[in-house]
């Protein structure tokens, strides 16, 4: 897991080839011009979903095998719990290859406040558990195929 802020992105492109792509885009783009929707970029395994959410006061712990997420409000700010995967022992299902993604009922170590500006990025073994806040939240969540 990394909570950085965009002005720091340049750090992190050598660590998948898409970053350096991904975070010119994020830096780049007006999302105040955008409807909510999930866009395809420039034709590669990398997913943008654009969304105007209600936040929720607890969410599940959640982890993924297959893409990486990068996740930044656009309003306001978002709390997001945190928890390393192989440390999760309550899986509510079994993996959905579908959807790439599984859920589990156990605690967060911790709980990490993203404010406007700033990005995390979790990696598959980051099981996390996202959009808790107050009110309306506007966010961005990228997928990037490892």
């Amino acid at each position: 897991m990394i909570l950085d802020t965009l002005n720091n992105a340049h750090n992190y492109v050598n660590l998948h080839p898409q970053f350096g792509m991904v975070f010119d885009y994020l830096l780049h783009t007006d999302f105040a011009a955008l409807t909510d929707g999930k866009r395809q970029l420039d034709g590669t395994d990398v997913y943008i979903d654009l969304a105007t959410i209600q936040g929720r006061q607890h969410a599940p712990l959640e982890a993924h095998r297959q893409y990486i997420d990068i996740q930044l409000p656009l309003s306001g700010t978002e709390s997001i719990g945190w928890k390393p995967q192989e440390t999760c022992l309550c899986p509510t299902a079994p993996y959905d290859t579908t959807r790439d993604i599984i859920f589990f009922d156990d605690a967060y170590d911790t709980i990490i406040p993203v404010a406007c500006g700033q990005f995390v990025i979790f990696f598959p073994n980051d099981a996390h558990a996202p959009a808790m806040a107050t009110g309306t939240l506007r966010k961005i969540v990228v997928k990037i195929r490892i």
